[in-house]
């Protein structure tokens, strides 16, 4: 009874998984093709900064365009970093996970091609600034205890 009831669960699941299977990439391929394109056209302008980033620590910056006083969070090798967003910058939403230097990513859900120049003043604009509060991280985190 138990083998029998095995038996007919592997069976279900074989006949069901193939569907499973084809259903996500059908969907998934124009929103991979999109995240690609995203790629393709922001990490040309976040490039130049990778190094500086990597070299602080950063793993990830997170903007936001809430009207909070720490729209952008920084996490780093030792700890969390929240910033406001500049003055005289149009906040955008994206985020950056930075594995090494020239090793990134970059997602932006509102991008288009006709806000390039957005990006390209947001990320001028706030990535020297998460350089600067990585550092600031490091040297609280590394200071000698008391």
């Amino acid at each position: 009874m138990k083998l029998q009831s095995i038996l007919v669960a592997v069976m279900t699941a074989a006949l069901v998984a193939p569907a499973w299977a084809q259903q996500p990439a059908a969907a998934g391929s124009s929103a991979e093709a999109k995240a690609e394109a995203v790629f393709a056209a922001l990490a040309p302008l976040v490039g130049p900064h990778s190094g500086q980033l990597a070299a602080a620590g950063v793993q990830k910056v997170v903007a936001r365009t809430g009207k909070g006083r720490r729209d952008i969070q920084i996490l780093t090798r030792w700890g969390p970093a929240y910033i406001p967003w500049p003055k005289d910058v149009t906040p955008v939403t994206f985020e950056i996970y930075i594995a090494a230097e020239n090793r990134l990513d970059v997602t932006a859900e509102g991008y288009t091609e006709a806000n390039k120049a957005r990006y390209a003043a947001a990320f001028d604009a706030v990535l020297p600034q998460a350089v600067r509060a990585a550092d600031a991280v490091r040297a609280q985190a590394t200071r000698p205890k008391r």
